[in-house]
């Protein structure tokens, strides 16, 4: 089952709109006019499309059929539990003394796991085809 561009394009709607969002927030905490509540609320913006996100996703995987969500699935582990493993590695790391300067920031995570979870789905379908 291919999925078209279009499809793809309005499921990932909530995470560009989710990046935008950290773009905005972050530009804004820069700024010294906020402060308690609303610097919270502004820090937290990014959750509400992200959860929306994680509904699409959620939604979407439902409707694959049994072979395309353990494909899915597979890539998924792949992807976290890579993830996983390298955030480890870096705070091992830097508990050494070394690397002590590396950090990736929620923005670096989301793309390390995205980028593992294409590696991830590239050997499932491989496996499966």
């Amino acid at each position: 089952m291919q999925m078209s561009v279009w499809a793809s394009l309005k499921l990932n709607t909530w995470a560009s709109v989710a990046v935008i969002a950290a773009f905005a927030s972050r530009i804004w905490l820069k700024s010294d006019d906020l402060a308690g509540v609303p610097r919270v609320l502004v820090a937290w913006m990014v959750l509400v499309p992200a959860a929306l996100y994680l509904r699409a996703i959620y939604r979407w995987a439902r409707s694959l059929d049994e072979m395309q969500r353990r494909i899915q699935l597979e890539a998924l582990c792949f992807g976290t539990l890579g993830m996983l493993f390298i955030a480890l590695a870096v705070d091992l790391l830097r508990l050494a003394g070394f690397a002590t300067s590396l950090t990736f920031g929620w923005e670096g995570y989301f793309a390390f796991t995205y980028f593992l979870y294409i590696g991830g789905l590239v050997m499932a379908n491989r496996r499966y085809r």
